[in-house]
């Protein structure tokens, strides 16, 4: 054996003496450690029954602010919407009675003349020569009457003394009958020629406004031309319409608060005066006449005009909206907020406002009460809610 193999000899004894040496205390090491591991498990308690079996907290639901409603008295008014145009009180269109000249014209658009006041002058010369003709014809006429009583006179004192004839008495009377009757339709005639020679002076009816001007000085009229249109707007006539399904529920002198096209920012008040017993044909709405006063003179005929009807007010009402109270059985209630729980609450109901969709509710809900104002599903009695943004 050479020395390198006595080398190799000696390493490889060497490192199995070494191996030998490490390998009982790593398993007693591995022992220990299983064993130490199996006491630590015995030694944890187990988890509860009841921590296992138990249901989950049912979660609140949310309620944002805007689907509660705070129960307060208020101020109800229940409204019908209509709209319409605005007419004048009173209105005319002036035109001629008489046929002429038309020599004056004393107004033009715009000008405000008082009842009684010159508008129109029409020529009289034919007119007065009318007159005369007509006077001159029943004094002509007067004079044969008068000689035909005094030869009636006469005949009849003939008569009676046997010297005429019942025939000649006759026609002496029918000749004075004749004449009284002539003289009564000229006499109508004169009146007429007399009123005509009025109509000249054509005045204003009544107190307004010169809406039109339909002639000018030199032009020839005749009877039924139209001269002048006047507007009284010292108060005005508007005519509006609801719809059928509300007339029931209009009455006259409801108060009406409208607002006029062109004068924004604005409101007039007025009354109901009239309301038409048909249906407009083929729109399904019914006509209602309002007075409305028009002390600046601000409103103007023709106007376009939104507005509303109070068709009933209440003070001091505590109402709720429709969609808050739920009804079972006949029977009303409520769902209220009381410390982040709902209770369901019974209430009596009154009246019905249906423009604003809320009802009364006449007991079982105070002022200052929290309840929920819409329909959800899931909201019931004793059901937990948290308000967002609280």
């Amino acid at each position: 054996m050479n020395a390198s193999e006595n080398t190799a000899d000696k390493v490889s004894s060497t490192a199995k003496g070494q191996r030998g040496r490490w390998f009982w205390p790593a398993v007693m090491l591995a022992l220990a450690t299983g064993v130490a591991s199996v006491l630590l498990v015995n030694q944890i308690p187990p988890a509860p029954a009841a921590a296992i079996d138990a249901p989950a907290t049912p979660r609140a639901m949310r309620l944002h602010p805007v689907e509660l409603v705070t129960a307060q008295p208020q101020r109800i008014e229940d409204l019908v919407r209509v709209t319409g145009t605005i007419h004048p009180v009173q209105e005319a269109a002036i035109a001629a009675q008489v046929t002429g000249l038309a020599e004056t014209v004393a107004v033009r658009p715009g000008d405000y003349v008082d009842a009684g006041q010159l508008l129109v002058e029409v020529g009289t010369t034919d007119l007065q020569l009318q007159l005369d003709q007509q006077r001159s014809t029943m004094a002509s006429s007067i004079v044969q009457l008068r000689a035909a009583e005094a030869t009636l006179a006469r005949t009849r004192l003939l008569a009676d003394q046997g010297l005429a004839a019942q025939t000649t008495l006759d026609a002496a009377q029918a000749e004075v009958d004749q004449l009284a009757a002539t003289i009564a339709t000229q006499q109508s005639q004169v009146a007429l020629a007399e009123a005509n020679l009025l109509r000249a002076r054509v005045m204003a009816p009544f107190s307004g406004t010169v809406a039109s001007r339909d002639i000018e000085p030199g032009q020839i009229v005749n009877p039924g031309t139209t001269m002048v249109s006047i507007v009284d707007l010292s108060a005005v006539r508007v005519e509006v319409v609801a719809a059928l399904k509300h007339s029931a529920r209009i009455a006259v002198g409801q108060p009406v608060r409208l607002v006029v096209q062109g004068l924004e920012g604005r409101s007039f008040t007025g009354i109901v005066d009239r309301v038409s017993p048909i249906a407009e044909a083929g729109t399904r709405s019914v006509k209602i006449f309002l007075n409305l006063d028009n002390p600046e003179g601000v409103l103007r005929g023709g106007m376009f005009v939104t507005g509303e009807i109070v068709v009933q007010e209440q003070d001091d009402v505590i109402a709720l909206p429709a969609n808050a109270i739920h009804t079972r059985d006949d029977a009303s209630y409520v769902l209220a907020v009381v410390d982040g729980v709902l209770h369901e609450r019974p209430i009596e109901t009154g009246t019905a406002w249906p423009s604003t969709a809320l009802v009364e509710a006449r007991s079982g809900i105070a002022a200052g009460d929290v309840v929920v104002g819409t329909s959800l599903s899931g909201l019931a009695d004793g059901v937990s809610v948290v308000i967002e943004g609280n």
